[in-house]
């Protein structure tokens, strides 16, 4: 069940940020929510149910990007998540510092990602400069959210947590 509340946290989230943050031009400079939370998912969930839940926010993200592939962004959480439990065997990511580095190391190879499998599979796509510009103010925009929306995230497996698993029928 909190698997589910946080793939609708992040529903919310990246659907309010794609309204207002093109109202104000700062759409392309927006944190990275579906990646943060495979981040997250990465350190905190099991294997299976955090490359589900990582899946589904990429389909998620997928269906607000209208300019990428269908699956990119699906594939680029999946990878990420892989990457970032293969991280958590050396550095603890519940504290801060280490969890904004990785987040923000995780956003530039997130942008790579996108750069190279954009080039491979989109035969249209010609936006190879402005990734490369945006590659960094991304991932420092995401680097600066993950506290906020990790905290976000632990409330919620909290709330869960001590429910227990028999009151998701009550």
């Amino acid at each position: 069940m909190k698997y589910g509340v946080w793939l609708l946290l992040t529903y919310v989230l990246l659907a309010l940020e794609s309204p207002l943050l093109g109202r104000v031009d700062f759409q392309f400079y927006a944190p990275d929510v579906a990646l943060l939370l495979a981040i997250y998912l990465a350190s905190r969930a099991g294997l299976l149910p955090g490359l589900i839940c990582a899946f589904a926010a990429g389909l998620l993200k997928d269906g607000f990007s209208l300019a990428a592939p269908l699956g990119l962004f699906t594939e680029i959480n999946v990878l990420a998540l892989l990457a970032t439990r293969v991280l958590t065997r050396r550095v603890d990511l519940r504290s801060t510092v280490p969890l904004m580095a990785t987040s923000a190391a995780a956003s530039l190879l997130a942008s790579g990602l996108f750069l190279l499998l954009s080039a491979i599979f989109d035969r249209d796509f010609a936006g190879t400069d402005q990734v490369l510009i945006m590659a960094l103010p991304l991932a420092l925009m995401t680097m600066l959210v993950m506290p906020v929306l990790c905290a976000v995230f632990d409330r919620v497996g909290r709330i869960f947590e001590r429910r227990g698993p028999a009151s998701v029928f009550r």
